[in-house]
């Protein structure tokens, strides 16, 4: 009878009251819950954050073996031929042959990570990449067409592909929250 009375009125004794302790387990599961949510909250962020500083450094490395090898220079140079009415038919092949594209290969699957922004300026470079690498092949349109006006609009089409792909490789390079280290060339 008299603990009974206790419980509801306060204390019996110095032992705490029902109440105070799920106050206190309920506060302590909100405790953990917020902890467990800061942790993954924290994870998400360095995967994404890992996942822009592979494929910028990626993207960083494919620029610079273009600008190395001057191709937006050379394209440019027959572009402009073609539009002054200089062009003598000429084109570059180009056999790639080495897969470029392996960090963004494993990392596609933490797309899903990033801001859609980033994401959209991501895959539109290595499309653009892409298109590069099929117009320029062995047997790519800039060399095999039978008809000069295929080639020539490749070649123009190629040009615009390289500025797209440097101009967006400037975007991607400044995504990561640490800045990549830059490359000499």
């Amino acid at each position: 009878h008299d603990r009974a009375c206790a419980i509801a009125t306060g204390r019996l004794h110095g032992e705490p009251v029902l109440i105070d302790a799920l106050t206190l387990a309920a506060f302590s599961a909100l405790v953990a819950w917020a902890l467990q949510f800061w942790d993954k909250r924290c994870e998400r962020k360095r995967k994404r954050e890992a996942t822009l500083v592979a494929i910028a450094s990626e993207v960083q490395s494919i620029a610079a073996l273009v600008r190395s090898d001057r191709y937006l220079e050379r394209f440019h140079k027959l572009a402009n031929s073609i539009r002054d009415g200089s062009w003598s038919g000429e084109s570059y092949v180009i056999d790639v042959r080495s897969n470029y594209t392996r960090v963004f290969e494993a990392n596609a699957g933490n797309l899903n990570e990033l801001e859609p922004h980033q994401v959209s300026k991501i895959v539109s470079f290595y499309a653009y990449g892409q298109a590069f690498i099929d117009g320029t092949k062995p047997e790519g349109t800039a060399v095999n067409s039978e008809h000069e006006e295929d080639r020539a609009e490749n070649i123009l089409s190629i040009e615009g592909v390289l500025m797209a792909m440097l101009a967006l490789e400037d975007e991607i390079i400044q995504m990561p929250d640490k800045q990549l280290p830059v490359l000499r060339q």
